[in-house]
């Protein structure tokens, strides 16, 4: 699905993404349900950066918007952004059987577990390509 790739461009020594409404909207409830659980150290191990800068990072996609934007990213915010979307998922296991709720990622998230594991992968493949 094209609307869940973010389009990036290399300047320099950073990145400006060009981020939708949803896509925005994705990221920044990846990381706010991060930010919500766990210690400071589990934070760290999940998104690969501190408190301060997971919350400063999920400040920048915050706000209802009705149009794209553009966002800049060095290549440690990218990391942070990839780690969130791939570790938010983990959070929805079920405590029994160790098996996923999509239900609970839902309801959490607001989006589906394919869209984020999509973000993710688009991430990496546009680095890639700019």
């Amino acid at each position: 699905m094209s609307r869940l790739r973010i389009r990036l461009a290399q300047e320099e020594d950073s990145f400006v993404a060009r981020v939708t409404p949803y896509q925005a909207d994705v990221v920044r409830r990846a990381l706010d349900l991060l930010l919500a659980v766990g210690t400071d150290a589990a934070l760290a191990v999940r998104a690969g950066a501190g408190r301060a800068a997971v919350e400063e990072l999920a400040a920048r996609f915050a706000g209802e918007r009705a149009e794209s934007r553009q966002v800049r990213l060095s290549a440690a915010d990218l990391h942070v952004l990839h780690s969130a979307l791939t570790a938010v998922p983990l959070l929805f296991l079920d405590d029994s059987r160790r098996l996923f709720s999509e239900q609970r990622f839902h309801e959490a998230s607001g989006t589906f577990r394919e869209h984020v594991d999509r973000l993710a992968r688009g991430l990496v493949e546009a680095v890639e390509e700019a």
